[in-house]
C-alpha cells in the first residue's frame, strides 16, 4: 500500500501551493450513459446494467457485453486491496458521478484529472467488438456525448479522452472535429489496430487522423492494455484477466492475486512497442505538432529503450534509403513529441534527466487496484521531495497543463 512517513507539515512544505493535475484516472460509465441519450429506436438495445449469475455487468441487446472494469474504492471512500473490482453495490459514486469524483479530487488535492474509459476498455475495445457497424457507431458517439457532458458539468476539471471510430476514417475525422469544437482535449486509441483488421498506424489509411490531430493540437493517447482483443459477450465473461487467456504471462502455480500482480507489472511495459515504432519512424517529420501520451506505463524503462533505439539504429540501419528515412534521432523525437507518466515509482525520480523533465506527468490511476489512494498528495510529496521546486512543479502540474491545455487557477 502506498504510504509515506512525512508529516502533514513536511508535505505542505514540499508541495506548497502546487495543485495536482492527475494525468491518468478512470471514469466508469454511468448506468444511464447510453439509455438517457439513445434515440428511441435504440433505447432497448444500447448498453445498460444488468446481472448475470448474480454479478452486475453491462448488457447489450439483452446479452452480456462486458464487465464493470476496475473498482477498488468503496462507499465511504475507502480502498480495498487484493481485488480487481468490488461488487457493484459497494462501489463509491466517485467512480461514475461528477460531483462524487470532484469531491474525491478535492480530498486528494487534485484540481484536474485526465480521464480514460473503464468498462469498455481503455481504447473502446468492447465497442470495437460490436459487429453491426451502424449500431457500433451509435454506441461510440453516445459514449463521447456523455464525456462531453461530464467535462462541461465539471467546469473543465474533468478531461475525458474520447474514443474514435477508427474502423471508418471519414467518420473518425468528422468525430474529431465535432468533439474538438465541444472542448475535448484528446483521444484514446489502440496501439494494435491490426487486431480489428486495420493496417499499421503509419499507413496511409490513418494519415487523415494524424494530420487533423497535428492541426488541432489534440492529444493522442496510448493507454496500457489498449491493444487487447475486442472480444465481448459470453466468451469474454468467462475469460477473466487471470484466466487461461493469459497463461503465457504468469506461472500456472500462482493464485489469482499473484497472477493479477504479474499481469499488471508486465502491462506497464506494453507501450514499449508503439513508442519504439513511433521514434524509429518519420511520423514526427510528417506531423511535427503531434502530442503522444503513453498513459499508465511508468517511466523507468524509458532510458533503456531510448538508448537501445539509438544503438540499434546505428548498428543495423546502414543503407542510404534507410538512413535518410528520418530527420532526427529517436531521443529527439521522444523529447519533442512524447509524454509518459509515473505514480508509484520512487526510482523514477533518479532517471528524470534521461527521460526528460518536460516529458513526465504524475497520475493516480483512481479507482483501479494500484491507484494512489487515499494519500496521493502525500505520496507525490514523498517521491519528489529531493527535486528542485521547478522540476517538481513540472511533474505535478505544469507539464500536464501544457499538454492538455489546462488553465491552472491562480
Amino acid at each position: 500500500m502506498n504510504t509515506t512517513s512525512m508529516s502533514p507539515a513536511q508535505v505542505n512544505a514540499v508541495m506548497g501551493d502546487l495543485t495536482i493535475i492527475d494525468g491518468d484516472s478512470h471514469f466508469a460509465e454511468p448506468a444511464d450513459l447510453w439509455t438517457s441519450r439513445a434515440p428511441a429506436a435504440y433505447r432497448d438495445r444500447v448498453p445498460q446494467l444488468g446481472e448475470v449469475e448474480g454479478t452486475t455487468c453491462w448488457m447489450l441487446d439483452g446479452q452480456y457485453w462486458t464487465g464493470l472494469g476496475g473498482h477498488t474504492i468503496a462507499k465511504g471512500k475507502t480502498k480495498t486491496l487484493g481485488v480487481l473490482s468490488l461488487p457493484y453495490a459497494e462501489i463509491d459514486d466517485s467512480a461514475w458521478s461528477v460531483p462524487g469524483r470532484l469531491s474525491l479530487m478535492d480530498q486528494q488535492g487534485v484540481y484536474a484529472a485526465v480521464l480514460y474509459p473503464n468498462s469498455i476498455g481503455f481504447a473502446s475495445n468492447a465497442v470495437m467488438g460490436i459487429e453491426d457497424l451502424d449500431f457500433r457507431n451509435i454506441v461510440s458517439s453516445i459514449y463521447n456525448d456523455g464525456m462531453v457532458d461530464y467535462q462541461h458539468e465539471s467546469k473543465g476539471r474533468l478531461l475525458p479522452q474520447c474514443i474514435l471510430p477508427i474502423w471508418d476514417m471519414d467518420l473518425t475525422v468528422k468525430e474529431m472535429k465535432r468533439l474538438h469544437e465541444q472542448g475535448i482535449t484528446g483521444f484514446t486509441i489502440t496501439d494494435k489496430p491490426q487486431m480489428v483488421g486495420l493496417p499499421d498506424l503509419d499507413s496511409p489509411y490513418f494519415a487523415p487522423m494524424w494530420a487533423l490531430a497535428n492541426d488541432l493540437g489534440s492529444v493522442m493517447n496510448f493507454h496500457i492494455g489498449s491493444g487487447l482483443p475486442s472480444n465481448t459477450g459470453e466468451a469474454s465473461r468467462k475469460a477473466s484477466p487471470v484466466s487461461a487467456a493469459n497463461s503465457d504471462i504468469y506461472w500456472q502455480s500462482f493464485g489469482p492475486q499473484r497472477r493479477l500482480a504479474v499481469l499488471a507489472t508486465q502491462f506497464y511495459m506494453s507501450n514499449v512497442r508503439v513508442i519504439t515504432n513511433l521514434i524509429m519512424s518519420n511520423m514526427f517529420d510528417r506531423y511535427p505538432n503531434l502530442k503522444i501520451v503513453s498513459a499508465e506505463s511508468g517511466i523507468g524503462w524509458v532510458p533503456f529503450v531510448l538508448e537501445a533505439c539509438e544503438y540499434q539504429l546505428d548498428e543495423m540501419v546502414t543503407t542510404r534509403e534507410e538512413t535518410s528515412f528520418q530527420k532526427l534521432r529517436p531521443t529527439e523525437y521522444f523529447r519533442n513529441n512524447i509524454y509518459v507518466m509515473s505514480w508509484f515509482e520512487k526510482s523514477a525520480m533518479k532517471v528524470l534527466d534521461d527521460v526528460g523533465v518536460d516529458n513526465v506527468m504524475l497520475m493516480t490511476d483512481i479507482p483501479h487496484p494500484t491507484c494512489l489512494y487515499p494519500n496521493s498528495r502525500e505520496y507525490f510529496a514523498e517521491v519528489t521531495k529531493n527535486l528542485t521546486p521547478e522540476v517538481r512543479a513540472k511533474l505535478v502540474q505544469d507539464n500536464a497543463a501544457r499538454v492538455y491545455g489546462i488553465d491552472i487557477p491562480k
